[in-house]
């Protein structure tokens, strides 16, 4: 099976993410969920995403680095939130990567490429950090690649489905992305 490095939301690493992780692990996945904050766990976007700005994206990332140079070169690379652009931002470095998963973000890629690997995106209609144009020019650039690119919507308005602690959790978004991205690994 598949080897996955899945970057918590800047929530921090909160149950929902080990539990996230716990079902893929049953499904026969080696799931490494590397702590970028160091214990520091928030319940809300404000306080996590302050958190980020007063450490630093580029120091948080420096902080995932190590891990992810212990890991296989076709790991996936998979995030929720904060992590999926942290997820996106590492596949430019690792073009041997099975695949890229991102939950609750996506960015335009850099320089409008993409380096092959095949994306899913799962996301709320409406969600303030997805922008239409970014979800559409990574849709084209991965398309543009020859890799696959699914875009799956739950419908509703929100952020975080994934993290059933919080009131905007839907446990049945949670569960068919897990089913997703197991179908995803097993192609």
């Amino acid at each position: 099976m598949s080897t996955i490095l899945l970057l918590h939301s800047a929530l921090g690493l909160r149950p929902a993410v080990t539990r996230f992780a716990d079902a893929l692990r049953e499904r026969g996945h080696d799931v490494v969920t590397p702590d970028y904050y160091s214990g520091n766990v928030f319940d809300d976007n404000c306080a996590g995403l302050s958190h980020r700005d007063d450490v630093g994206p580029a120091q948080l990332l420096a902080r995932v680095r190590p891990v992810i140079d212990e890991l296989p070169p076709d790991t996936v690379l998979a995030g929720f939130s904060l992590g999926a652009a942290f997820a996106q931002r590492l596949a430019a470095d690792r073009p041997e990567a099975a695949a890229v998963i991102l939950m609750h973000s996506v960015a335009a890629p850099r320089r409008g490429t993409w380096s092959g690997q095949p994306v899913q995106v799962h996301r709320y209609a409406e969600d303030p950090f997805v922008d239409p144009a970014d979800l559409q020019a990574l849709g084209d650039a991965v398309r543009a690649s020859g890799a696959a690119f699914e875009d799956f919507v739950t419908a509703g308005k929100g952020h975080l489905f994934t993290d059933t602690d919080l009131p905007e959790g839907d446990a049945a978004a949670t569960a068919a992305t897990i089913d997703r991205v197991a179908a995803l690994l097993t192609r």
